[in-house]
């Protein structure tokens, strides 16, 4: 497992997710890189500051469990123990699925704030043969194009949002930056608008991709960006 492994297997490894033989490899490959070390622990700390800030008011899942639990239990009733557990199970997809998309953009802005905005160190690729071998993964013949005249591509790496992998790409015109998130697509979803914050955000899907733009411009610049690479995907 190599430096590049380590990047796009990152959001699982935080996640919990990473098989258990992949999980050694990396392990093995963080024992024998101090710079994969430091970024892993780098993105845990951003990912227990997220995690901080969405569960903010929320019940703790676990507390809710064990309250029901001991209830069941005190009336010994199997029936209602079943239910229940059922009850428990649905109520957690279901928030899961309400909060997933807000997860998304949190991930997407916080990561283009701390990375473009604020400079933050990361290990960028600037090199256009290596950012295409990033590229070529997600099926992307050129990513130099998805941006519009006038912009070029800066640097690129790969990162985690809401749990998975993302190609981060980083669009510049000298004087204004903006981020493009790409990973695999799904059912095809129109150009929607979004605010984060300072940040603005546009999202759509195709068939084979779906991209996130976050920029500190008005939401117009942001929807005109997404909008012109939805076309070129």
């Amino acid at each position: 497992m190599n430096c590049t492994d380590i990047e796009e297997l990152a959001p699982l490894y935080l996640s919990g997710e990473l098989e258990e033989e992949r999980k050694v490899q990396f392990h093995t490959h963080l024992g024998e890189c101090r710079s994969c070390a430091q970024q892993i622990q780098q993105q845990a700390a951003m990912d227990a500051r997220l995690r901080q800030a969405l569960c903010a008011g929320l019940p703790y899942a676990g507390e809710i469990e064990q309250s029901v639990g001991g209830r069941i239990a005190r009336k010994r009733s199997r029936q209602w123990m079943l239910v229940a557990a059922a009850f428990l199970v649905f109520a957690a997809a279901l928030g899961y699925r309400i909060l997933r998309p807000e997860r998304l953009y949190r991930d997407a802005a916080l990561d283009h704030r701390q990375e473009v905005i604020e400079h933050q160190p990361r290990r960028w690729r600037t090199d256009t043969a290596e950012i295409e071998k990033l590229a070529v993964r997600y099926q992307l013949a050129d990513v130099a194009a998805l941006a519009p005249a006038g912009y070029r591509l800066e640097h690129a790496k790969m990162c985690g949002i809401d749990g998975h992998p993302a190609l981060h790409l980083v669009y510049t015109n000298g004087a204004v930056e903006f981020s493009m998130f790409v990973r695999e697509g799904g059912a095809v979803k129109p150009v929607s608008a979004h605010r984060e914050g300072s940040e603005h955000l546009a999202r759509f899907r195709t068939a084979r991709h779906e991209a996130i733009i976050v920029t500190d411009g008005s939401s117009g610049e942001c929807l005109q960006l997404a909008r012109f690479a939805a076309a070129v995907l």
